[in-house]
């Protein structure tokens, strides 16, 4: 395919363009073949290859390989398309983001050891490491609802450095095709606190029918609602002055929430047992005045 035909058909997907070199890379390479497909596919109006597409031309940039070799890594062009459009290329956000914080530095390596990428040979002249263990958060998975995501993550209090749960709102960016892209650079971010933790446990576990946490944020202008509705429970993140992100969650994708939050309260309290944390959560419940039995 004619570099000129390439160029216009990342022109009409809104992409940025490429060079001749940065396709080279693509060559001879079963990624090349499937992004030569998706380009022609595109061409004849079949727009949801754009978040293939999209996936392909930003693992491409520059810049993703300079940081991820900087972070200590093999640059793995495969794998970082792969994990690229898994996440709606989400992830190479976070690549890109990495020398702006301790914190993000954080959450680009969590990210590069998830895609399976590996870590450079030692010999080789390297960015120093830092002098203090990077901190959480590391795992995180994504929900999808028509109009917005979420993205659950592992986090630690800044207080305390106890084990605890972030969550993550963005609304879906206009456009065609079968999910929209994510407007994660304009994301709100709630991170709970212990006791929060314990509570959202409880209503995902369907004994207590709804939570409510207010005040987060430095400017106290955040909060998480979360509601039992018999089939889904409904999430919403609101900050004063933005549109709430609010969608359902399936009982399905709910399982990875409780069980993440087990996870972190468990690291907290490394005495006790899942049954143990359980019955704890249980407790709670029975005193809340909302409290129902879970079937």
């Amino acid at each position: 395919m004619k570099l000129s035909t390439i160029l216009e058909t990342l022109a009409s997907a809104r992409l940025p363009s490429v060079t001749s070199e940065q396709l080279r890379q693509l060559v001879g390479t079963a990624e090349g073949k499937a992004f030569a497909d998706d380009l022609r596919w595109f061409a004849v109006g079949e727009t949801k290859r754009r978040q293939q597409l999209a996936a392909v031309v930003h693992s491409l940039a520059p810049g993703v390989r300079r940081t991820v070799e900087q972070l200590g890594f093999q640059f793995d062009l495969p794998a970082i398309i792969a994990a690229a459009k898994l996440d709606d290329s989400s992830g190479i956000e976070t690549i890109k983001a990495a020398s702006a914080s301790p914190g993000n530095q954080a959450r680009a390596v969590a990210y590069l050891h998830g895609a399976g990428l590996q870590v450079a040979n030692c010999t080789a002249p390297a960015t120093p490491a830092p002098a203090a263990p990077i901190e959480p958060p590391y795992f995180s998975f994504k929900i999808f609802g028509s109009g917005a995501a979420l993205c659950v993550s592992e986090a630690r209090t800044r207080s305390s450095n106890q084990h605890t749960i972030q969550v993550e709102g963005a609304l879906a960016l206009g456009g065609a095709g079968a999910r929209r892209e994510v407007d994660w650079q304009n994301k709100i971010i709630v991170q709970l606190t212990v006791q929060e933790a314990y509570m959202a446990l409880a209503l995902f576990e369907n004994l207590i029918p709804s939570v409510k946490f207010d005040g987060h944020g430095r400017a106290h202008d955040k909060s998480l609602h979360i509601d039992f509705q018999d089939t889904h429970y409904f999430v919403r993140v609101i900050q004063r002055g933005r549109a709430a992100v609010a969608l359902p969650v399936r009982a399905v994708d709910a399982i990875q929430i409780v069980a993440l939050l087990y996870k972190q309260l468990l690291r907290n309290e490394a005495h006790l047992r899942i049954e143990d944390i359980r019955a704890l959560v249980a407790r709670m419940a029975s005193m809340d005045g909302r409290h129902r039995l879970s079937n």
